[in-house]
């Protein structure tokens, strides 16, 4: 199948990391595995942060030629499709395109992760949300990674659009190195950590709003167990970097250490040496990064969401905490430092769960099935 990809908040190519764009290049890799031939359509980003009206017309504007490029490329130089799949659509980053190319082209139109928020009907991105409602109700199909999305967008669809409910998903790995503590103590050595003391990870982009609230909650919590011996390793950079430096400042040098941004590949050998990972999640749809520890066999401490909680099962593979429970959050964490036997049964029952249910295979077979019940191939 010819499938058209595009992605309204950030092309999967898109220089800057983001677990947005890690989930797109994943979606793309999972059709290709299952013998499809997706092509992106645009770059064309439709995202407005900032609730700027005039700079929301002014995406639309640009996006009525670009829909006639994607025509002109698709109808008079043989490179047409026969389905469009959107990934991540809400009224921030709504979908210009899609639905007229589809329109236009009489092809189903597919959206992953599409959510739909009421309240914004009389708010600054009125006209974002009406697009979204455009396109749900034009939906052939309909994949949601988020439990939480799933309400507010079935009285939009139309009778017949499939649906499909996905978990969370990434590339299998090698099992876990079984030599986590000499690991550790190399890489301790390498970059002047003690090694003796539980390590702490966590990986985020630092951003303003909710990650930055994130990392403040965890500097607050972890301020809390400094009667402990531990030593947290932070992966990540970003536009608030210094704020979130400035918030683990209390908690001394010789306790919090900064890696700055690292490749995934690079970030591999830091989950494979620790031994918790920990992260507020405020707000986070589910968070690839969780995942990712999921995979390494490491347990996690989280805050609630519905999209973390289908990643991590609380009590069996980590422990979530009440959204923005500070004093929980803590006492989660304490618990799990004090107990390495808890961790190690926990991170065990971690890597099961995702061979069981979060690798690129399994998800791919099932986007298959999904899309080709959609062209009746």
């Amino acid at each position: 199948m010819r499938i058209g990809f595009y992605a309204p908040m950030k092309a999967p190519d898109h220089p800057s990391p983001s677990g947005d764009r890690t989930l797109a290049q994943l979606l793309i890799e999972a059709m290709t595995q299952a013998g499809h031939d997706v092509r992106l359509m645009s770059r064309h980003r439709s995202i407005d942060i900032s609730g700027d009206l005039e700079n929301q017309r002014k995406i639309r504007e640009q996006s009525t030629p670009e829909v006639a490029r994607i025509l002109d490329q698709l109808q008079n130089h043989s490179h047409s499709i026969d389905l469009w799949f959107t990934y991540h659509l809400f009224h921030k980053a709504p979908d210009w395109l899609g639905p007229n190319v589809c329109e236009k082209l009489d092809i189903p139109y597919v959206i992953a992760e599409a959510s739909y928020a009421p309240k914004q009907k009389n708010g600054p991105w009125c006209e974002g949300l009406s697009s979204t409602e455009t396109a749900l109700r034009r939906a052939a199909g309909i994949v949601s990674l988020n439990p939480r999305d799933q309400e507010c967008i079935q009285p939009l669809l139309k009778p017949k659009a499939k649906q499909l409910s996905l978990l969370p998903f990434t590339h299998e790995t090698a099992s876990p190195s079984d030599h986590r503590g000499q690991l550790k103590q190399q890489l301790g050595r390498t970059f002047d950590i003690d090694s003796q003391p539980p390590w702490l990870v966590t990986v985020a982009m630092m951003r303003k709003g909710d990650k930055q609230r994130s990392f403040s909650m965890l500097a607050a919590a972890l301020d809390a167990v400094k009667d402990l011996d531990w030593r947290l390793i932070i992966i990540g950079d970003g536009d608030a970097a210094q704020d979130v430096k400035d918030a683990f400042a209390p908690l001394g040098r010789q306790r919090v250490f900064f890696t700055g941004q690292l490749t995934t590949a690079e970030v591999h050998p830091y989950l494979n040496a620790a031994d918790l990972f920990v992260w507020p999640a405020i707000n986070e749809a589910f968070g690839m990064s969780l995942l990712e520890a999921q995979r390494h066999a490491l347990p996690v401490v989280a805050g609630h969401t519905d999209g973390t909680a289908t990643i991590i099962e609380n009590e069996h593979t980590g422990i979530l905490t009440e959204p923005e429970n500070t004093a929980a959050f803590s006492q989660a964490v304490r618990q799990l430092m004090q107990n390495s036997g808890l961790r190690e049964h926990m991170g065990q029952n971690a890597r099961q769960k995702f061979l069981a249910h979060h690798t690129l295979k399994s998800a791919s077979q099932t986007i298959d099935t999904f899309l080709r019940s959609l062209t009746g191939e």
